[in-house]
């Protein structure tokens, strides 16, 4: 029986389609909760191939936990990135920086490189995957320590993505 796995895609399309809907009517609460659990049973099989387990869910928690601390540091980017435009200082000080993640999956990896790059002011350059380094081009560096730029790049962003892909 895979009666979390429904439950977990039921969840997960009905606040879809409150979100999208952009109400919370009696009339959109009952046409989310038909239209998502049709398509739960429906789909189930084909959505979620495993029965999903405990450790699933809470690797979810950690995915919503990371989205809430990448948009965090994607806001704080942005600001910075408008404080160097269009602030009197001039103070673009790039580098390229080695920094090594501690992550044994390749999704993992592939998740942090690329939210690295979809940070303003930050751009991975290369991984690589068989030396667990990844090249980062830092448009305003703070620090060459390797410990302080990780921080100031990747902040829990990596302690995250290892609890989620490990």
């Amino acid at each position: 029986m895979r009666l979390l796995n429904k439950l977990f895609l039921f969840t997960l399309l009905l606040i879809f389609y409150i979100m999208f809907s952009g109400s919370l009517s009696e009339l959109t609460i009952i046409s989310g909760v038909v239209i998502s659990a049709t398509l739960a049973l429906v789909f189930d099989g084909i959505i979620i191939k495993r029965e999903l387990r405990l450790k699933d869910l809470r690797k979810t928690l950690y995915l919503l936990e990371y989205l809430c601390v990448y948009l965090y540091y994607e806001v704080r980017a942005h600001a910075k990135m408008v404080r160097l435009i269009l602030g009197r200082s001039s103070y673009i000080k790039s580098c390229v920086i080695r920094l090594s993640i501690n992550l044994s999956s390749e999704y993992g990896r592939a998740f942090l490189a690329s939210s690295i790059t979809n940070t303003p002011g930050t751009l991975t350059l290369h991984l690589d995957e068989e030396r667990g380094i990844v090249y980062v081009h830092w448009l305003a560096m703070t620090s060459l320590d390797p410990e302080v730029a990780r921080k100031e790049i990747m902040g829990k962003l990596h302690d995250l993505t290892l609890k989620i892909f490990g």
